[in-house]
């Protein structure tokens, strides 16, 4: 069984990435970040985020955001450094409908935001990361620019047509058995993230009915002790 684990608002940061290192079982850990004004890249819980906060974020420095439970990605992959799995950085999008008129300005914080966490990354060449957005404009950057790392896409119910990436991660309310093992055959790497309750709920469900390729899929959550003694009674 493959389980990721992602932050809850139960920990902050830090905490969260010290428990991650002392955590037996685990496939691997999913950070979300965002970049301020003055191009420092942030781990983020996206669990407690909306585009306001974003938006703060991205429009402030880093020493004016003091109010915010703020860890650098550079300080998360040093703490990270001797960890064994997969590491998935997720690029929460920047807050496009602020920008819509200027198509080009969208283009440009996208590559801009890609090339800085890029150069943390590069920092790491002995660990296993994966980069991936929900967001299409940022993940056309990533493809284009992280030619030596796996790339992949956070469906959403607005995600755009079929994009070819190596991993897909679903939500519980797009979950499809026939689309996610025809991903399966083509050699891609199929997650599923679970934030809430309610999402361990239906994935258990959906697992329930579509037993077939459950051992195949990786699972984000952040109730992975709940998750795995579940997933075992199905």
């Amino acid at each position: 069984m493959m389980i990721i684990a992602h932050k809850s608002n139960l920990y902050n940061n830090k905490t969260f990435i010290e428990s991650v290192n002392n955590l037996e079982g685990l496939t691997g850990v999913m950070l979300d970040i965002v970049m301020t004004k003055d191009k420092k890249v942030l781990v983020f819980s996206r669990v407690t985020t909306n585009k306001i906060t974003i938006n703060t974020i991205q429009n402030n420095n880093l020493n004016e955001l003091t109010y915010y439970d703020i860890l650098t990605l550079d300080d998360a992959l040093i703490m990270l450094n001797n960890f064994k799995g997969k590491i998935i950085i997720n690029l929460l999008p920047l807050n496009e409908a602020l920008l819509m008129e200027d198509y080009q300005t969208i283009v440009s914080n996208n590559l801009s935001y890609t090339e800085e966490v890029k150069k943390v990354i590069d920092k790491f060449p002995n660990l296993n990361i994966y980069v991936c957005s929900s967001s299409y404009n940022l993940l056309y950057q990533i493809i284009k620019i992280f030619t030596d790392r796996k790339k992949g896409v956070v469906l959403d119910e607005n995600s755009g047509s079929y994009i070819e990436v190596d991993f897909y991660i679903f939500i519980p309310s797009m979950l499809n058995e026939k689309i996610m093992s025809e991903q399966l055959s083509l050699n891609k790497e199929v997650m599923i993230i679970m934030e809430d309750c309610d999402d361990l709920s239906i994935v258990l469900s959906f697992l329930e009915n579509n037993k077939s390729n459950k051992e195949n899929y990786q699972y984000i959550t952040n109730h992975a002790k709940i998750f795995y003694y579940t997933f075992n009674g199905i």
